[in-house]
């Protein structure tokens, strides 16, 4: 059984200390395989803000996956962002924007979504690229076929009906169908700061809210995911911050049949099932 812990959208600058800590103490508490960081480590991608994250990063004891966020580049100063918008990224957490990461039981891909412009007035939005894709399918026809098989993005590929006006990250339709076809499992992001998961064409699609900062939607706690089980079965666990420390608060339960991944009939959580 591996066991992945999966944190988003920390923002340094706009952290809370507790919450951090809280976080530390969590992770040690359940000892996961591998932690998984999909994006949005900063708030304005200010070298003060990349010194908070990296010894944040730097303090985790386990093997560790972590991509950037649209957060993660310069916003206000666009001519850096125009030429350079990885520099200050790449002196912190080095050169590699789509890191791979294999532990006993499981292998998980980071995909760098967030783009430096777009034709659009958001330039938040994300998309996965047609060459992305390929380089994933290359490294997943390499992957032992028992390996559980995770993809981390920074931006969502499935909203609530009521965040969908945050835009699907772009090439959404053709890059589920070749990552369904590549066997991959599960699909890891955040962005928005809510955690749901859903199913889309047999691929679980897992976001997290914002690990440890205050910008927090309405009625939504930081919080993080827990993921444990195999490529038969998957357990899900949500963590939500409860004051003073990070505990449980539901978990869903799936498994893995010819059809790809459903929904467990005794799961402990319900979820809709969207095909598209």
């Amino acid at each position: 059984m591996t066991r992945v812990a999966h944190i988003s959208d920390l923002h340094f600058g706009r952290h809370i200390p507790q919450v951090v800590e809280g976080l530390l103490d969590s992770l040690d508490d359940y000892d996961p395989d591998l932690v998984i960081i999909s994006g949005d480590l900063t708030q304005r991608a200010t070298s003060a803000q990349f010194r908070a994250a990296q010894g944040f990063v730097q303090a985790l004891r386990w093997p560790r996956l972590v991509i950037p966020g649209n957060h993660d580049m310069p916003a206000i100063n666009v001519l850096e962002r125009m030429a350079s918008p990885w520099r200050r990224w790449r002196a912190f957490f080095g050169e590699d924007l789509a890191p791979v990461r294999t532990v006993d039981g499981c292998i998980a891909l980071g995909v760098n979504t967030a783009r430096r412009a777009g034709l659009y007035l958001d330039w938040s939005r994300g998309r996965i690229s047609d060459g992305q894709m390929q380089e994933l399918q290359r490294q997943l026809s390499d992957a032992d076929a028992e390996c559980l098989r995770l993809v981390v993005t920074h931006h969502p590929f499935w909203l609530p009906e009521e965040y969908v006006h945050r835009h699907l990250i772009g090439r959404r339709d053709q890059a589920i169908e070749q990552l369904a076809d590549a066997g991959v499992d599960m699909v890891l992001s955040g962005h928005i700061h809510l955690d749901f998961r859903q199913i889309l064409k047999g691929v679980i699609i897992s976001h997290a809210g914002t690990a440890t900062s205050d910008r927090l939607l309405p009625g939504e706690p930081n919080s993080f995911n827990l993921i444990e089980g195999h490529r038969n079965e998957l357990l899900l666990t949500q963590m939500r911050w409860r004051g003073s420390a990070f505990s449980p608060t539901g978990r869903t339960l799936f498994r893995r049949d010819q059809r790809g991944w459903q929904l467990a009939k005794d799961s402990v959580a319900p979820l809709a099932v969207e095909d598209l």
